[in-house]
């Protein structure tokens, strides 16, 4: 947006409470209409005075000399004491306002800053509505999200048939498996940062559409309206307030104000929200949704804890996975909340088990790859004595397993932290993945526990790079894999065979016979005051709960130790022979992939569950230096990730710091 087009459309306001348009000011409007509208029946008002305001309603018409604006389409009825509206973030970008009246609304300056909080410190999460800003005058606060296509409410909706965008690719695409995932993630993310969301329901779940740059429509579900959220101490009880939810969206417990905050009063909403949705999603029921607890006298069957007893839940056309969500359900709907599960124990439910490969190589069109591997290799460092011996033969070992499975590899050796961390943005936000089937980032360093170190001797956060691959920063790959392992350090303990003991601070030495030495890879940081580096990690953007918790999808992280432990790099007779991690992973791989014969794909175990062989191999090393190493992964997918040896190659690209690429094929 020019400043010009900016400067013309915020002079066009009257002192109304919702933006309005003069005669004069429509002519002003005109003259820049081409800068400030993307058709030419378009007009966009500012929703308040001020030449700073950034947000824009799409003004319909007056009606009675009062503007009207467009709604967001079918997301809530218009007597909503929080009407939203269509409009605009900076003049250009789609999106939701939300307009809440600061005396009529019920609404407390304390409920909008918590909400405003959530908003802001959470958004990073792909299944979490993403926030823009929010401006205010004296009468009302308008808060800008993105712009979805409808709520799971609408798309379930057979009023609403034929009037939501692609509701038929919708369906067909995420299915009702996925958008409970979906919905499910989001709201995890937000118990796992201790806050309680207290009006979950169809409403409140949006369908986002996402642009990968093909041609296929991918699409994403959204967690949304914070209003009620409460923030949750796990480390002492809080009182339960009462909830204002909307009727028969309620947990048995909600209305006792004896009881204590607790997620499970989450859980348990969530519980009849999976019912509707797959009601709805099934053929048996003709597409109509129908809440656990029936129609009418809800929040009196819900108080019913035998109402289940005399009643069955058959809802799903596919046998095979029927008796595993109605016994999924039956768990999240259990009349006292402690018998329920937590949502990490729902996500790992024998429900949500993958049951299909992710298309990594794609057999119709040979022009496209199965993937990228770039490899951060951090072997030298400003510092002489932080120097990683063996760094280069883990790189050149990776690069010849990747290359085999047919992937793309770059190579960055010994970046600094800014270097690293540019690559990384660049790779994410300049790269086009539609001609790649996954990614696989290689970080082979010094650290502490989700940190790195660069050449520089500064610490980059390894949460931080993840988040740029996220749906919002990249989304040429939604839906495909990414890989991230990680080579380094998580703390300083030594993990030994029958507990933990201290690391001593000089190179430890193993007089068997062959002579391995066992080389603890824990850094002395250049700014190796406590103090200094919790002062260092807290600048980072994302807030320190948000960075415990990765909050990607079709993520899969592997890493060389747990957290607080360090990790082993070895050499033999003076030879480095790279990390017990990293040499063991890739043994692992090129056994179950790249077989001669090779292995038909029904025969090749998926990566997440071949990990579990990769840990045996390590404890044959730990055996000989007597020093014990557990291998750390954490995992978001709804695939199963599985490679296979490639017919052709990948070719292979170095850089190193201040020098052009090198290409190798």
């Amino acid at each position: 947006m020019t400043d010009q087009c900016q400067e013309d459309s915020l002079k066009e306001i009257d002192s109304s409470r919702h933006p309005g348009t003069t005669n004069s000011q429509k002519r002003r409007r005109n003259a820049a209409e081409k800068e400030t509208t993307s058709t030419d029946e378009e007009i966009r008002e500012p929703v308040r005075e001020g030449h700073d305001c950034k947000l824009f309603c799409i003004c319909t018409g007056k009606e009675n000399d009062v503007p009207q604006y467009l709604y967001v389409p079918h997301f809530q009825k218009k007597e909503n004491k929080r009407p939203i509206y269509q409009g605009y973030y900076k003049c250009d970008v789609p999106a939701a306002i939300v307009q809440i009246e600061l005396l009529r609304s019920g609404t407390t300056k304390k409920e909008i800053d918590r909400e405003l909080l959530i908003l802001k410190e959470l958004e990073v999460h792909e299944n979490f509505i993403r926030y823009f800003t929010h401006e205010m005058n004296k009468d009302f606060v308008f808060i800008a999200t993105e712009l979805c296509l409808c709520s799971v409410a609408d798309l379930l909706d057979p009023a609403l048939e034929g009037k939501i965008p692609m509701a038929d690719k919708i369906r067909e695409e995420l299915r009702a498996k996925e958008i409970l995932r979906q919905a499910t993630n989001g709201l995890n993310y937000l118990h796992k940062n201790n806050f309680v969301h207290r009006n979950i329901k169809p409403n409140n779940f949006l369908i986002k559409e996402v642009k990968t740059g093909d041609k296929s429509c991918r699409f994403v579900v959204k967690i949304t309206d914070f209003r009620l959220t409460r923030k949750r101490d796990p480390h002492k009880n809080e009182p339960l307030s009462q909830t204002v939810a909307s009727e028969g969206w309620k947990a048995p417990e909600s209305g006792d104000l004896t009881k204590d905050l607790s997620t499970k009063l989450d859980v348990f909403i969530l519980g009849c929200f999976y019912h509707y949705v797959l009601v709805a999603l099934s053929k048996p029921n003709n597409g109509k949704p129908r809440h656990p607890f029936g129609d009418s006298m809800r929040t009196y069957n819900i108080n019913d804890r035998d109402y289940f007893s005399k009643r069955e839940l058959p809802f799903v056309s596919n046998d095979e996975e029927e008796a595993k969500v109605v016994d999924l359900i039956k768990k999240m709907l259990m009349f006292n909340e402690e018998d329920r599960p937590t949502l990490q124990q729902v996500l790992k439910d024998d429900y949500f088990e993958p049951s299909k490969d992710y298309k990594i190589y794609n057999d119709e069109d040979k022009s496209k790859k199965p993937g990228l591997c770039v490899i951060f290799n951090q072997e030298k460092f400003e510092d002489p004595k932080q120097f990683r011996g063996g760094s280069d033969i883990d790189r050149d070992e990776l690069t010849r397993t990747f290359k085999k499975l047919g992937f793309d590899v770059e190579i960055h050796n010994n970046l600094t932290s800014g270097s690293l961390i540019f690559e990384i943005e660049d790779l994410a936000k300049e790269r086009n993945f539609n001609d790649y089937g996954c990614l696989v980032v290689c970080l082979l360093s010094h650290g502490i526990e989700n940190a790195i170190l660069g050449y520089d001797g500064r610490f980059v956060n390894t949460n931080e790079l993840k988040y740029q691959f996220s749906l919002d920063n990249c989304p040429s790959l939604y839906g495909k894999p990414k890989v991230f392992i990680i080579q380094a350090c998580q703390g300083k303990l030594e993990q030994s065979k029958t507990g933990i003991e201290a690391t001593s601070e000089n190179e430890a030495t193993d007089d068997l016979d062959d002579s391995i030495v066992k080389m603890k890879s824990y850094i002395e940081p250049k700014y190796d005051e406590e103090k200094k580096l919790k002062k260092e990690l807290k600048n980072l953007k994302i807030s320190d709960d948000a960075r415990r918790n990765p909050p990607l999808m079709d993520f899969l992280t592997i890493k060389a130790t747990l957290p607080g432990f360090i990790a082993l790099r070895v050499s033999r007779g003076g030879e480095y022979l790279g990390s017990i991690f990293i040499q063991n992973l890739c043994d692992t791989l090129s056994g179950e992939y790249l077989g001669n014969p090779p292995k038909p794909t029904e025969g090749r175990k998926h990566l997440e569950g071949l990990l579990k062989d990769v840990q045996p191999r390590m404890n044959e090393i730990s055996e000989k230096i007597e020093s014990w190493q557990t291998m750390y992964s954490e995992a978001c997918l709804s695939k199963n990730i599985r490679f296979r040896e490639a017919e052709t190659e990948g070719n292979v690209v170095v850089k190193n710091e201040g020098e052009d690429y090198q290409v190798f094929t």
